[in-house]
């Protein structure tokens, strides 16, 4: 599939689940734009709820990942297939999607303890994510999708609703990678589909959203902590409740 680019002023931010044991079944066939990460050969499918995953651990997890109490978010990129109903969305719109995502990675990381940082350094997590393969279908709203010039635009959530306010998202993939910030040795890779090439027939909705860009920043940080404690004071990062009962375990 074709894409045209559209890098944003602004994650996502998530790098969800980079941390997660990863399957062992190889991808027979082709999926997602493969625009993004430098290596798609590693992936390696994983189950998933509502698309398709897939994931890639780096063999050094466990001795990398244990040294992080920092994380950088770098600004995502945006790539609207050419295949999309409709390419002409307003820049502030596009940039909602990555800004929404992102504010809930950093919300993720900071309930945690990790601090989100601009610059590297041997504590630090760097994680940077494109959406992809956007496909959108603009809705008849007539004057009142009209945005004046120079208007302050919302962000984060508020961002969003508003962008799917106009806009339904058809089909998107989420692409991330996280890397030692000073080496940039890949610690892990993944892509998430979500939408018409993940086999949903409904346009995604805002709820069904923010729902898995919450969850899954959790899941993240949670198998950051995990990296922090002995194997036997790990938890399972896939529980909600477990998580939130675990008292926090770095910025102390």
């Amino acid at each position: 599939m074709k894409l045209i680019q559209l890098k944003t002023s602004l994650l996502s931010g998530i790098a969800v689940a980079l941390l997660a044991a990863a399957p062992a079944h190889s991808q027979e066939s082709p999926w997602a734009g493969q625009t993004f990460l430098p290596d798609y050969s590693k992936l390696q499918p994983a189950p998933g709820k509502e698309g398709k995953d897939y994931i890639y651990v780096s063999p050094n997890v466990e001795a990398l990942a244990s040294k992080y109490t920092k994380v950088m978010l770098d600004q995502p990129e945006v790539f609207i297939s050419a295949d999309s109903p409709y390419k002409g969305a307003k820049p502030e719109d596009i940039a909602a999607i990555a800004a929404a995502i992102r504010s809930t990675a950093a919300a993720a990381f900071n309930e945690r303890g990790y601090s989100v940082v601009d610059t590297p350094g041997p504590d630090t997590l760097y994680i940077r994510v494109g959406v992809t393969d956007l496909s959108i279908k603009k809705k008849k709203r007539g004057l009142l999708s009209y945005t004046p010039v120079g208007i302050v635009v919302s962000t984060g959530a508020n961002a969003l609703k508003d962008f799917m306010d106009k806009y339904d998202i058809l089909d998107m993939s989420l692409q991330a990678e996280s890397q030692d910030s000073v080496s940039g040795e890949q610690i892990g890779a993944l892509v998430l589909q979500r939408g018409e090439s993940a086999d949903a027939t409904r346009p995604i909705s805002f709820d069904a959203l923010m729902a898995a860009s919450n969850e899954y920043s959790e899941r993240l940080a949670c198998r950051l902590d995990n990296t922090h404690v002995p194997a036997d004071q790990r938890i399972d990062c896939t529980d909600p409740a477990t998580r939130k009962a675990r008292p926090k375990l770095v910025g102390q």
